[in-house]
């Protein structure tokens, strides 16, 4: 059913003549007529009966009258609700984060977002890459940030990088390795390594690093970072993160960074993944110009 003869219903019934009605719809009044003759049609029943002093709604036309107003007001709720959301006043947004850009990136983007528009209801799922992006296909987020080494290639993905923070490796201040100093890597072979889940390709890389102590062994693994770190500054366990997520682990002196040749190719790959052909949401969009602005400014 045709909204417009909706309208042009109430604004006969408000009117109560063709001649009034046809000056506040701005048309003629033949093709008002055929508007309000359209509707009966659809309804199959006379909605006015015509006399000398203008137009009279029927007994099917007084029984349309309640309903007709509740459909011009869910269809102008309809518009401002459509409205709201362009103007981000109101609506929902599901974004998902792996857990290095969690911290330093992400919280800080998601702080700054629910700032600006405290409308918007911001769900936000930190996991790791794998089942982040079977999320995304499910349509459970619109995008999301988080090690695009292995998913670069994707079909069905559209991938921003982002700019790459320095990844260090980091252990409690008094650790033992501490007191070295020049480091490789099978020195750190000698205590946990404690990592959130790695790419296959990353994974590859550090077993190739570890092959000449038989392989890594002792392993915490854990997709926390808060976690992590805080096993790191209770223990002698190792870690390696991007500098960003451990600043202020650093700044506070809990834990401390040590120099270790050979882990040049260990790096960050960050990047904002979406559906590949599937336009962004108003909110979605704003969400994704400031995760670029502070990825460009740490």
């Amino acid at each position: 059913m045709d909204t417009r003869h909706i309208r042009h219903f109430m604004a006969l019934v408000e009117c109560g003549s063709f001649a009034r009605a046809c000056e506040v719809v701005h048309l003629s009044q033949p093709a008002l007529s055929r508007s309000i003759q359209e509707l009966e049609r659809q309804l199959g029943a006379r909605l006015f009966d015509r006399g000398r002093f203008g137009v009279v709604l029927t007994a099917h036309g007084r029984a349309a009258l309640p309903h007709v107003r509740g459909l011009l007001a869910a269809a102008e709720s309809l518009r401002q609700e459509v409205e709201a959301i362009d103007e981000l006043e109101t609506g929902e947004l599901s974004i998902g984060t792996g857990p290095y850009p969690a911290l330093a990136l992400m919280d800080r983007v998601c702080a700054r977002f629910a700032d600006q528009y405290p409308g918007i209801r911001l769900n936000i799922r930190t996991d790791n890459w794998q089942d982040l992006r079977l999320a995304l296909l499910d349509h459970e987020l619109e995008l999301f940030v988080a090690d695009a080494g292995e998913l670069s290639g994707d079909p069905d993905l559209d991938l921003v990088q982002l700019p790459q923070p320095e990844v260090v490796v980091f252990c409690r201040p008094d650790h033992p390795l501490t007191r070295k100093r020049t480091l490789a890597w099978g020195d750190l072979l000698d205590f946990p390594l404690a990592m959130t889940r790695l790419p296959d390709d990353v994974e590859r890389n550090i077993q190739a690093l570890s092959a000449q102590k038989g392989g890594l062994k002792r392993r915490i693994e854990c997709d926390n970072i808060a976690m992590l770190a805080s096993i790191v500054a209770g223990s002698k366990a190792v870690s390696i993160a991007p500098r960003p997520v451990v600043a202020g682990l650093l700044a506070s002196g809990q834990v401390a960074t040590i120099a270790v040749s050979g882990i040049e190719t260990l790096r960050t790959r960050y990047g904002i993944l979406h559906r590949r052909g599937r336009p962004l949401s108003p909110a979605a969009g704003k969400f994704h110009a400031m995760i670029l602005e502070f990825a460009n400014l740490n």
